[in-house]
């Protein structure tokens, strides 16, 4: 067995529960989970040529996930392979250290809470992002439409966000669910 080979497989084995769950935690389905995970670590390998190795494992192949899980999203009409569209999409715009790994059946807590935090958003924020989100408007195509700027459009949609994860954390933490 090759150096490179065995050390690959010592890195699979630490970080596959990890990788497993940021998967999960983005929304993917279940069933589809040791899929993506599985593709996620084939192409770390194929790739393994691109890595330093003084870098950190872990969160390069989470990168390749995370770029994996936002290919799905886009291919979601034909596979169904997430579980819930905007939540995944709100998920694949928050901030990889942000996220935390859900145990399982923690994601429908998050899917509750999130509903709950959106019904609480003034109309005015709801509108923004159901055309981002939901219409899949740009920025750009949003400022143009509500005579604003690019810019403000991504920041405000910024700031949604995150008031949206710090919504749906406190109401999970509160079982508000």
């Amino acid at each position: 067995m090759s150096e490179d080979f065995a050390w690959f497989t010592d890195q699979v084995r630490r970080e596959q529960a990890r990788l497993r769950a940021l998967i999960r935690a983005l929304g993917v389905r279940a069933e589809a989970v040791d899929d993506l995970a599985q593709e996620a670590f084939l192409l770390a390998f194929r790739k393994l040529g691109e890595f330093d190795r003084q870098e950190d494992f872990g969160a390069w192949v989470r990168g390749i996930a995370r770029r994996l899980v936002a290919n799905a999203l886009r291919k979601e009409s034909r596979r169904r392979q997430i579980l819930s569209e905007r939540l995944t999409e709100f998920l694949l715009q928050t901030q990889p250290q942000q996220l935390h790994p859900l145990a399982e059946g923690a994601e429908q807590d998050r899917l509750t809470a999130l509903d709950a935090c959106l019904h609480g958003l003034p109309e005015r924020s709801r509108h923004l992002l159901h055309l981002r989100y939901f219409e899949a408007l740009t920025p750009g195509a949003i400022a143009s439409q509500l005579n604003r700027s690019a810019n403000e459009i991504r920041q405000t949609l910024f700031r949604l966000r995150k008031a949206l994860l710090e919504c749906i954390e406190r109401r999970v933490a509160d079982g508000a669910c």
